[in-house]
């Protein structure tokens, strides 16, 4: 048998063009950015948000509308970058029961009231609607004392 030892390229190209596999690669592998792999990594809106948020640890301004095509992607983004509300996205992550409260509970840090017939669909609803019940009776205690 003779074996021909595989070039570094041919062993890196299937994993670089997987926007999964680099995301993970680039985290536990390089342990930073992996320019190669962002033509690839940005064409999906999930990955593209999972770079920004453990690899880019900043905003990906050339991956937002692609981000902006997924609900979760949306919303994990806004989430863990942005930090808080975004705009452009509600529309979308108002499509995604899930995606939507979770907007509300960690990007709007508030209940959605335009979202909440979506919300309501959620498995998390009653979640949800304890969180925000708690969160407004101690507003209330603090206001009182």
């Amino acid at each position: 048998m003779n074996f021909k030892p595989k070039r570094i390229k041919e062993r890196i190209e299937p994993i670089m063009t997987d926007p999964h596999k680099a995301v993970y690669y680039a985290i536990y592998n390089i342990g930073g950015r992996w320019s190669e792999a962002e033509p690839y990594i940005i064409k999906d809106p999930f990955w593209s948000s999972a770079y920004a948020i453990h690899v880019l640890k900043s905003r990906w301004p050339e991956a937002e509308p692609r981000i902006l095509k997924g609900a979760i992607a949306s919303a994990n983004y806004a989430k863990n970058v942005l930090k808080g509300r975004w705009p452009e996205a509600e529309p979308i992550i108002m499509t995604d029961p899930e995606a939507a409260l979770t907007y509300a509970i960690h990007a709007l840090k508030r209940r959605w009231l335009e979202a909440e017939d979506v919300i309501k669909q959620s498995k998390s609803y009653p979640y949800y609607k304890r969180y925000f019940k708690e969160y407004i009776k101690e507003y209330k205690n603090t206001l009182k004392n």
